[in-house]
């Protein structure tokens, strides 16, 4: 197979040269176009997921801003336009055709929703625009969004349905209720959005990412709302498209991922909740539409490569040719030294010059021979003082290209050598530390000091263990020549931490938090408040008749009331608010990204949840109540404490006016 190869050599010195040359400028630009492609594809894919997720906070905050829009329309006409839906004698004894009329002079209705109606206080559409057949006297009191209003009084966006009507559309209805001169409940005021035709979604359908991405709306229990495919439109997300990252996105989770799309196609997908209606938006790129411009870019500079690389091998030729002709003789001695067939060059020739060449030469081949031996000493020794180190370790140069890992790390992360030369490790760092990592990288060779970094790293068996990372240039002089790196397994220090934090911030006895985790994640939200202006409000509770469980039942009961009520509060919020136990009989619930209307729904629900609560002791059966106070946070507040002030304060009234009942702070209203 030698013989071989070698036919295929040129027969000269000059003949070889040019082919090594040339292959060498191949590999180089190959090397160079296949880091380009490597590197921009990393880059490419990090601005798409800035991309995307600045795509979807912005479709999120569009859809917000138009429902917004839409209920404060309904409410305007209801509330500044006062008689013009209902005439002289109450909606109930008015006739159709009145308010047929009355509700045809709002054109400005048919502008944001695909059509409006009035219904009265029995459910019965009174109104309808445009003009349906059936739509006048159809009957809605068991649709959700009709109960909502009449039970609760306050603007509402329900949930998709299908329409009652001949048409079966699908639809998301908006209502705000009427009111009576007295200000009981006399029917309500709806927008309804058709899913599929109609212009709330149209843009949202018709939006592109690029090429091939879109966006998709859906509500938080998987139900699609707009799709550029109209034949998934209130259908649950299809079992193909379901990813960890979609699940995180439907219990209220922001951000962006990578998962499949329905085709089962890779893709980059960002997730963002508008949060008034309980909706998802979600926007998707295919994977491989964010690496194509780079590797459309590679592929233009590979021709451009192979041009130049072409063009230059008939220059090189010439001055070769030109230049070795008088040199044969020595480049052949030469090529026999370098291949050690020879040890050093004897020249039998008159020349001085090459005298002079052939004699430097052989000096500089005996050094390079004794220096070379003398290196390969000292590596042999710095080989067996690493391979016995029981610290994991490494040698990298200043780009962080490793050249040598020690048995012990070898062991540690279940990586060859080989493995870490090609580096497979890059793909077991945590996502969010890789960034990270290459940024203190550089700025510790560019700095000239030393790198201190914990890091998460993936185990063999798909586990994950935090790594301690120490790092110190090494330099000869004041030129750094290399890094030299130590690693240490911290993943049980750092599960002591956090059960340790875990602890210090929770009450033993009910698993809440504490005061001090409760302080903690209060200051948070206020500094959200003040920096990005997200809302937030705050429930504050004690219990009603809990001393006699403590003197009747002693401390074990009422210890377990505490935990029942715990547990109770649990299934009362949702994922992201923060519940607490200050003390005693004392519990907050932090509502984090929640106005005043949801958190008075959300303390109703917790004081009819607590009063259904009871512990039994001896054959009785001891009951407790909560006054509930609730504030948010305002403008003109100096610190946190003063919302947790007026939700005490409101406490006090709730508990001062009867007990079990709550207290709004009039500042939120």
């Amino acid at each position: 197979m030698g013989r071989f190869f070698k036919t295929l050599l040129p027969k000269t010195l000059l003949g070889r040269l040019i082919l090594g040359t040339g292959v060498g400028w191949s590999v180089l630009v190959i090397a160079i176009l296949w880091v380009s492609l490597r590197g921009g594809s990393g880059l490419a894919e990090e601005i798409n997921r800035a991309h995307l997720n600045y795509e979807a906070s912005l479709i999120a905050r569009n859809i917000q801003q138009s429902i917004s829009l839409r209920l404060d329309t309904l409410e305007t006409i209801v509330t500044s336009q006062a008689g013009a839906l209902q005439g002289d004698v109450p909606l109930a004894e008015d006739s159709d055709n009145d308010v047929q009329a009355r509700l045809s002079d709002h054109t400005a209705l048919l502008e944001l929703f695909d059509s409006a109606f009035v219904v009265d206080a029995e459910g019965n559409v009174r109104g309808f625009t445009p003009s349906l057949p059936g739509a006048v006297g159809l009957n809605v009191a068991d649709r959700e969004y009709f109960r909502f209003v009449r039970e609760v009084g306050r603007p509402f966006v329900g949930r998709p349905i299908i329409s009652k009507l001949h048409d079966r559309r699908p639809l998301v209805v908006m209502g705000v209720p009427l009111t009576d001169a007295q200000g009981r409940f006399a029917g309500m005021l709806g927008g309804v959005v058709n899913l599929r035709d109609g212009r709330f979604f149209l843009d949202l359908r018709s939006l592109r990412i690029g090429e091939e991405g879109y966006a998709v709306l859906m509500t938080s229990d998987g139900t699609v709302l707009s799709h550029p495919d109209s034949s998934l439109v209130m259908q649950h997300v299809p079992s193909t498209l379901e990813s960890p990252v979609l699940s995180q996105a439907l219990d209220g989770w922001q951000g962006t991922g990578t998962g499949r799309l329905i085709n089962g196609e890779p893709a980059l997908m960002s997730y963002h909740q508008v949060w008034e209606p309980g909706w998802v938006v979600g926007v998707f790129l295919p994977q491989r539409q964010t690496h194509q411009p780079i590797i459309d870019y590679v592929r233009r500079q590979w021709w451009v490569a192979v041009a130049v690389v072409l063009s230059m091998l008939p220059l090189l030729w010439w001055l070769l040719h030109l230049g070795l002709s008088p040199l044969r003789r020595l480049a052949r001695q030469i090529a026999q030294v370098g291949r050690g067939d020879i040890a050093r060059i004897s020249l039998d020739t008159s020349l001085e010059e090459l005298r002079r060449i052939a004699h430097t030469f052989n000096s500089v081949e005996y050094e390079r021979s004794r220096e070379r031996a003398e290196r390969r000493s000292r590596q042999a020794y710095l080989d067996a003082v690493l391979s016995s180190s029981p610290l994991p370790m490494f040698l990298a140069d200043i780009e962080g290209r490793i050249s040598y890992v020690n048995p012990a790390l070898e062991a540690l992360t279940g990586l060859s050598a080989a493995s870490f030369r090609h580096r497979a490790w890059l793909r077991r760092l945590h996502p969010e530390d890789r960034s990270v990592l290459f940024a203190l990288w550089r700025d510790a060779v560019d700095g000239g000091h030393e790198l201190h970094r914990q890091l998460r790293f993936e185990c063999g068996g798909g586990g994950m263990m935090w790594l301690e990372l120490y790092t110190s240039q090494v330099k000869n002089g004041d030129k750094p020549q290399g890094v030299v790196g130590f690693i240490k397994d911290i993943t049980h220090l750092r599960a002591q931490q956090k059960r340790q934090l875990w602890e210090a911030e929770h009450d033993p006895l009910t698993g809440l938090l504490n005061r001090r985790g409760f302080e903690r994640r209060l200051d948070g939200t206020y500094r959200r408040f003040r920096e990005h202006g997200e809302m937030a409000s705050l429930i504050l509770f004690d219990l009603d008749s809990f001393k006699p469980i403590n003197d009747e039942g002693g401390h074990a009961l009422g210890d377990e009331m505490l935990r029942v009520i715990a547990r109770c509060l649990e299934g009362c919020v949702r994922r992201d608010d923060h519940l607490a136990r200050l003390g005693g009989d004392e519990f907050a619930i932090l509502l984090p990204g929640c106005g005043n209307p949801q958190a008075i729904r959300i303390a109703e629900q917790v004081r009819l949840a607590v009063s259904e609560l009871s512990v039994l002791r001896e054959d009785k059966r001891y009951r407790v109540t909560a006054s509930l106070g609730i504030s948010c946070l305002g403008a003109d507040d100096s610190d946190a404490q003063a919302m947790v002030t007026r939700a005490d304060t409101a406490s006090y009234d709730a508990k001062a006016k009867g007990k079990n009942r709550m207290m709004s702070d009039a500042r939120c209203e």
